[in-house]
């Protein structure tokens, strides 16, 4: 009695939904293939266009561009892989730079700096700390110039290789300071490092903390007497030479950290690339000059260490060393970032920084 009879009207219309349910399921399949495969193209010709830059650099007709790009990304922890892209190792070997300090090292004269007497006592802030913007060329920045060297100390994280490294505001805060700048290197491999293991070694209140006291080092460190020492050195000559703050650094090329020793430019030792740049020298009134330079941004792609002796000049520094720099550059005062922080992070953590006491603060 129910053949030919018609199929319920639900059953009809359960039917039109999965058919239209389908039909949508084909179109948004089809529309996704079309948008990833779109997306895979683009990438595809950004990752293209990317490498022809870098081979433009690297191989392209100006000596002068491909040294200065090949130093700059040797100088990074995360990108130094760059540079090997189109250029072999036996080639690379014509852009690492060459340093004094694996040769000859002149040393710091401590009787060309005049510290004033009674500097030991801290000055008021306003009086003994200012701050200057840099604008020179390409170069941007920030100097502080500490007229009673006695105001600047070392500061570092805690428990160094176990714990983390801190942030240099956390470090500036941690020593109830007015200001800071990022200090020594540390280990970062692919830039992944936690900042907690410095590189070379690390002297606080005059105790070599890390480090030995018979490997050599490329030294930066404050004497008893607040004058600036640079160069080359044995964790024993460091301590006989009454270092009391000092940290070390060299790039990964090995240049080592010495730009000016007694108003000699050390010039086998500024052949880097253009980064961000930290770096400290001293004049000869005995004031501290804490500079940083700025890079990787749309206002400037950074500073040579020409242009960071360049600047320490013009401020009448004596004696002048680089200290880490790139994404770890960095300058604090009165509770604040003045600089700009290159690191797509933020600021990173890091072991040690020159810490610019406040009035009254004591050291340690």
């Amino acid at each position: 009695m129910h053949d030919g009879a018609a199929a319920p009207p639900f059953e009809t219309n359960a039917q039109g939904a999965r058919h239209e349910q389908s039909r949508t399921k084909k179109e948004l399949s089809h529309a996704d293939r079309a948008f990833f495969s779109f997306l895979g193209v683009t990438l595809l010709c950004l990752l293209l266009i990317l490498l022809g830059l870098i081979w433009v650099l690297e191989r392209g007709p100006s000596p002068s561009v491909t040294a200065t790009f090949t130093r700059s990304v040797r100088e990074t922890s995360a990108l130094r892989w760059v540079s090997n892209i189109f250029l072999s190792e036996e080639e690379l070997l014509a852009f690492k730079s060459v340093s004094t300090e694996e040769i000859d090292t002149d040393r710091v004269n401590p009787t060309l700096i005049r510290v004033a007497e009674g500097s030991v006592e801290l000055p008021p802030d306003e009086d003994a700390v200012e701050v200057h913007s840099i604008a020179s060329g390409t170069c941007q920045g920030k100097m502080l110039i500490v007229k009673a060297p006695s105001r600047v100390m070392l500061g570092t994280s805690d428990d160094f290789g176990e714990a983390p490294g801190l942030t240099l505001s956390a470090l500036v805060e941690k020593y109830d300071g007015l200001a800071g700048i990022n200090a020594g290197g540390f280990a970062d491999e692919s830039g992944s490092g936690n900042g907690g293991t410095p590189m070379g070694m690390v002297i606080t209140d005059g105790n070599l903390i890390w480090g030995k006291e018979s490997s050599r080092y490329h030294v930066i460190g404050l004497d008893g007497k607040g004058i600036l020492h640079i160069g080359s050195m044995t964790g024993q000559e460091a301590l006989e030479r009454d270092l009391r703050w000092a940290v070390s650094f060299v790039t990964h090329d090995g240049l080592a950290s010495s730009l000016i020793i007694n108003g000699e430019v050390q010039q086998q030792n500024i052949r880097g690339g253009i980064n961000p740049r930290t770096a400290i020298g001293q004049r000869e009134d005995g004031a501290l000059l804490l500079l940083v330079l700025d890079g990787r941004s749309v206002s400037t792609l950074g500073a040579s260490l020409q242009d960071v002796v360049d600047v320490m000049l013009s401020y009448g520094a004596v004696n002048a060393g680089n200290l880490d720099g790139g994404s770890s550059s960095l300058m604090v005062y009165d509770g604040e970032i003045i600089n700009h922080c290159s690191s797509v992070t933020g600021p990173r953590r890091i072991p040690t920084a020159f810490i610019v006491l406040k009035e009254g603060g004591a050291h340690g």
